[in-house]
């Protein structure tokens, strides 16, 4: 989101009562310092983008904050918290699911196994235990998909091409373990974990269960 869209939203919100407020262009343009036709096309474009809903009243519009709104400012709120921490780690809790089964294929490819030996100092189990973020964490994607890591590049084999990954330290049950991002992915919200081991037979994980992951912020 643009800055200025940002704080737009912000200023909308800091007054909202029950996620809805009643809104004046010309007094917000006022508060704001900008003109009535500047609040009219913001208000236009975080309709159109999924973040309010507009409706037309006596005083001017009532303006209700949706469910994107609020895991926006949640981001927003978590990055700073992020910014300021000392540590370095960031502990995060997802829930246990079954993919596409597609990881096992793609972990063992010589150009990921080799580079993955090379930063994690494991040979990975051909495998990945996905874990959809817990609605308390469901804004970390951003701020994880920003934390420096082992950056592997695109490459080609069997005629096949293989894209970019991005390998992130972390920790699951005191065992080290890696994250992996893809630059293309047909998840959201979800962590792609790999290990030295089956973990889902190692501690007898079964989907839905919660599980916590520290992730290092320095490999």
């Amino acid at each position: 989101m643009k800055p200025v869209l940002l704080d737009f939203l912000k200023t909308i919100a800091l007054n909202h009562r029950g996620g809805k407020r009643i809104l004046n262009t010309s007094d917000i343009a006022g508060e704001l310092g900008i003109s009535q036709q500047s609040v009219s096309r913001y208000l236009i474009t975080l309709e159109r983008e999924g973040y309010i809903i507009r409706r037309r009243v006596a005083r001017g519009e009532e303006v209700t904050l949706t469910e994107k709104t609020f895991d926006e400012l949640k981001d927003q709120l978590n990055t700073i918290r992020y910014i300021l921490s000392e540590s370095n780690d960031i502990v995060v809790e997802g829930t246990l699911f079954t993919g596409l089964g597609e990881g096992s294929y793609y972990i063992s490819r010589d150009g990921y196994v080799s580079k993955i030996k090379e930063y994690l100092n494991f040979e990975p189990f051909p495998g990945t235990l996905n874990l959809r973020f817990t609605e308390e964490y469901s804004t970390f994607s951003t701020i994880i998909n920003n934390i420096p890591g082992f950056d592997v590049e695109p490459f080609e084999q069997d005629g096949r091409k293989f894209g970019a990954i991005k390998l992130l330290k972390a920790h699951m049950f005191d065992a080290p373990v890696g994250v992996v991002l893809p630059e293309r992915t047909h998840y959201d919200r979800v962590l792609e974990v790999i290990s030295p081991s089956n973990l889902r037979l190692k501690y007898g994980l079964k989907d839905g269960d919660k599980i916590e992951i520290t992730i290092h912020k320095e490999g």
